[in-house]
């Protein structure tokens, strides 16, 4: 009986961790560049159940006991991992030279106070320096470091990254990608750290005056907020049936 308020509680917990989860998503629906996370959980290990103290008579003056089996037991349920969905996002267009959107795989190198960072917000500006930087003030990373535009004029960066002032080329932009995105993870400001070095990519599609939005669906991160209300309300549930079935064992039936 004790086993079932254990269960129940712990399909409570991985239900509150989804729902904090899901709950990031929506309040970072208007992130640029931002991808949704998924909770994904685990089940302890099921238990046979079998009829035991049930003897069979099998022959004069013996019987057997079978042990036949009744069923399963689920033991629990635990939060195995924060996984991040890297799908792409839809694109909205800004028409800002120094806002630049990702087409399918990559990641732009960003130089921060703790080391490298990747990101795929593309929301850039200029420091006073003529530093290309992002929102927090970070450093855009080019093949030769810092990406410094010296001189005003018409900023065009291609397709592959190749930066462009009245017609001069400047210098690329350093475009990443990982063998497994799985080897990420979310550091804030919507930048990602890995321990694994980057591969750098050879082939990207940049796209100028364009953002790349959140690929957070706000409906159905609704509905999946719905859900873990609704299944953390049924194990709740199951412990107070529990409760109430300790109640009268120990009130009710240990005075007969």
């Amino acid at each position: 009986m004790i086993r079932g308020l254990y269960t129940g509680a712990s399909g409570m917990l991985v239900e509150m961790a989804r729902t904090d989860v899901i709950s990031n998503n929506m309040a970072n629906v208007n992130t640029t560049g931002f991808k949704k996370d998924r909770a994904i959980f685990r089940a302890f290990p099921e238990m046979n159940i079998h009829r035991i103290h049930d003897p069979v008579p099998v022959g004069i003056d013996k019987v057997v006991d079978p042990r036949p089996f009744i069923g399963m037991l689920g033991t629990g349920v635990m939060l195995d991992e924060i996984n991040t969905d890297f799908a792409q996002g839809s694109f909205k267009t800004t028409s800002n030279p120094l806002d630049l959107a990702i087409r399918g795989e990559g990641f732009f190198q960003v130089q921060t106070p703790d080391g490298i960072r990747y990101t795929r917000d593309g929301s850039f500006t200029l420091n006073r320096d003529r530093y290309i930087v992002t929102k927090d003030g970070y450093y855009v990373l080019g093949n030769n470091g810092p990406v410094q535009l010296t001189q005003e004029g018409d900023i065009v960066i291609s397709e592959q990254g190749e930066i462009f002032v009245n017609e001069e080329y400047v210098d690329r932009l350093n475009t990443v990608t990982f063998v497994e995105t799985n080897q990420l993870q979310k550091q804030g400001d919507n930048m990602y750290i890995s321990d694994v070095p980057p591969i750098p990519l050879q082939y990207v599609q940049i796209a100028q005056g364009a953002l790349e939005e959140a690929n957070v669906n706000i409906v159905s991160e609704m509905v999946n907020l719905i859900s873990a209300f609704r299944a953390y309300e049924a194990n709740q549930k199951v412990i107070q049936t529990h409760d109430a079935t300790l109640d009268k064992a120990v009130n009710d039936v240990g005075r007969v």
